[in-house]
């Protein structure tokens, strides 16, 4: 860069003073139109943050937030019965029922855990622990960021605009780089942007709502601030939440979410009703088991006996999913299954599962299914282990010492799915959850119809049922159907 400097200033040592008279007003006015550019694309950066400045500091508008929508209350079953044993094998059908055919389980892939992401140099990075990994994130002066005043339009709209002239953009550039390396959901983001707010200094709930606010909003995300005796985030979410307080506005919920498990306070709230420009995304929980693995493995036996043959399924599978799927929400059933296991513990299961049911018919295969579900997994109700209900992801089924119907039925029916490339439905009983196969040819049994499809039941709650057996308290009890 120096030479050709040199080159420059040598050269206009030579040029007659009218010319150099010149070549100064070009570099003048170059200089002015590099300014000015550099204005107008500056002012461009900032005309969301103004117009959304303009939107907090108007009256803010009384919200009545509403009671959460609560799941199913009614008494699961204490005491679970168990299917009689046959004595005699069933008689054999006219004809055979097809071989089942066993889906083929993708190569392993080697477990990498992603390192962390350096957006700035290290002297200038904050590391924390995050979904068991330890990531960098850069460090920045939490004193100016804080929130000391009384909420209200005016002095959150003051406080929007402290942080938006502060330096973030690289925050938030790390945010997204850390989504994109350890392959975080969208919940996962809102709480990494919380803990952030958190590890940097901000300690009182005020400071850490607002900038958590802040960054999600940069970050693309639709999230709005709302306070009565405190502030805190709403977000509307693309899945029906469970247990969460909500106002509604122009048709859409907006949740109430929770970062650190404690209720918000119901009741009146204020919120504006503007929107930052650049904050499109809805909140989607999809993803939940995708995340890359801490290589914090904790391993599970389970035992279970088919045909008078014992068996005995080893896994390993990441703490550090199950202490994320702790925070979720509670959700649709239906969500729980679409999860699945992470890739890890999926390949361990099926790999050990597939030539068990190698061979077989559907029947037999499916049996062998529900019999692994029933039997290697104690029960308990969700009220007698957890105080409340909780549904639980897979992962969480195999860590918890108990589990209960929802939470079978959620396993089993990813199983055949992913083992079997049968189609599987949840089945909604009040007070309980069972599934429903579709089978290339329909077994005998307890069967429903949904979509023009024969289902036949298959209840993985009903200790030693076999296909087409439904528990006897619900025999006269037309269930919901629920696909996923």
């Amino acid at each position: 860069m120096r030479f050709p400097l040199i080159i420059t200033s040598l050269c206009l040592i030579c040029l007659p003073a009218l010319a150099l008279s010149e070549y100064e007003a070009y570099l003048q006015q170059n200089t002015m139109d590099m300014q000015a550019a550099k204005q107008e694309f500056q002012d461009y950066l900032d005309a969301n943050d103004k117009e959304f400045i303009g939107f907090l500091k108007q009256q803010w508008k009384k919200v009545e937030l509403e009671k959460p929508q609560v799941l199913d209350v009614t008494p699961k079953p204490v005491n679970l019965p168990k299917a009689p044993t046959p004595i005699a094998k069933p008689k054999p059908h006219a004809k055979p029922l097809p071989i089942v055919k066993v889906k083929p389980i993708a190569p392993a892939k080697p477990a990498v855990v992603a390192p962390p992401v350096h957006v700035t140099p290290k002297k200038n990075m904050l590391v924390m622990e995050f979904v068991g990994h330890k990531i960098s994130m850069p460090k920045i002066n939490a004193r100016t960021l804080r929130f000391n005043n009384k909420l209200g339009s005016k002095s959150i709209a003051s406080h929007w605009q402290v942080l938006a002239k502060a330096k973030h953009s690289h925050i938030v550039k790390a945010l997204k780089q850390q989504r994109t390396a350890l392959n975080l959901n969208d919940w996962a983001v809102a709480l990494l942007a919380n803990q952030y707010a958190k590890n940097i200094g901000l300690n009182d709930t005020n400071s850490q709502q607002l900038f958590t606010w802040f960054l999600l909003v940069k970050a693309g995300y639709n999230t709005r601030l709302a306070y009565n005796s405190q502030a805190f985030v709403l977000m509307p979410s693309k899945q029906a939440l469970y247990g969460v307080t909500y106002f509604t506005m122009k048709g859409q919920r907006f949740y109430a979410v929770s970062f650190d498990g404690k209720k918000i306070n119901t009741g009146r709230a204020f919120t504006y009703s503007g929107n930052h420009e650049s904050a499109r995304t809805v909140l989607n929980f999809s993803g939940a088991s995708d995340m890359a693995p801490s290589g914090d493995y904790q391993q599970k036996k389970l035992n279970f006996k088919f045909d008078n043959q014992q068996h005995q399924i080893k896994l390993d599978y990441d703490f550090a999913l199950v202490e994320f799927s702790n925070t979720l929400p509670q959700l649709d059933i239906q969500y729980y299954p679409k999860q699945g296991l992470p890739a890890h513990t999926s390949q361990q299961l099926l790999k050990q599962l597939q030539p068990l049911v190698k061979g077989k018919n559907e029947e037999q295969a499916v049996n062998l299914l529900l019999r692994f579900v029933q039997t290697a997994f104690a029960y308990q109700t969700d009220g007698q282990q957890f105080n409340s209900e909780n549904y639980l992801l897979p992962i969480e089924t195999l860590h918890y010492p108990y589990s209960d119907c929802e939470d079978r039925a959620s396993l089993f029916s990813w199983l055949v799915e992913s083992l079997l490339g049968l189609d599987a439905v949840l089945l909604d009983y009040p007070g309980h959850i069972a599934a429903a196969v579709a089978f290339t040819k329909t077994p005998k049994g307890d069967r429903l119809t949904f979509n023009n499809k024969k289902y036949t039941i298959t209840d993985p709650t009903y200790i030693n049922a076999s296909a087409g057996m439904t528990m006897p308290q619900f025999r006269k009890t037309t269930p919901t159907i629920l696909n996923f």
